[in-house]
């Protein structure tokens, strides 16, 4: 049977510990490789392409996911709204349609909602009206407000103001009882 000396067990015991770690290292350095090369192929597969005319009609609509973007913009992965109707929308220009007809058979379609801004016809004026209406009461409000105070004359106390003029009698009257006073 062999023995091994007490000097060389506790350099195998140090050197034990820097070797794993060293592995370690190496394989977190690996799965960070992997991890990151994972992320990059998801996202090159399911990334679509489309062109500025195809950006610039989705503008007019909003992602139906409830992400609240436009659907130009929507950036989740894997979205199920956003990918389905850039592609519609991408196929029907593709067909020859202009805007109008497409945002006329999506609202046709999805109804109004889809809409990323609300039309300036009908009913959906209001929407552009009252908020400039609104603004423009709330400024009258506070100009009105700020010139009643400006024009405003401070209230007199007693002792501000004009001095009381006093009758002879009782200038006479005090003259005479602040001399029998002495």
């Amino acid at each position: 049977m062999a023995t091994c000396s007490r000097g060389s067990h506790n350099s195998i015991q140090r050197s034990l510990p820097s070797r794993l770690v060293g592995r370690g290292r190496d394989l977190c350095r690996l799965l960070a490789l992997i991890f990151l090369l994972e992320a990059l192929c998801a996202s090159e597969g399911f990334a679509q392409v489309f062109s500025a005319e195809v950006k610039n009609v989705s503008e007019n609509f909003v992602c139906q996911c409830g992400c609240n973007h436009q659907l130009s913009g929507c950036g989740m992965l894997y979205c199920g709204s956003a990918s389905p109707l850039r592609t519609e929308i991408n196929e029907m220009l593709e067909a020859g349609r202009s805007e109008k007809e497409i945002v006329g058979e999506f609202i046709t379609k999805y109804g109004k909602l889809i809409l990323s801004a609300p039309t300036g016809e009908g009913f959906d004026l209001v929407a552009w009206t009252v908020p400039v209406i609104a603004l423009m009461v709330g400024l009258i409000v506070v100009y009105a407000t700020i010139r009643s105070w400006l024009n405003r004359k401070p209230i007199l106390t007693s002792g501000q103001g004009e001095v009381a003029v006093i009758p002879e009698e009782y200038q006479r009257r005090l003259k005479k009882e602040l001399k029998n006073l002495d």
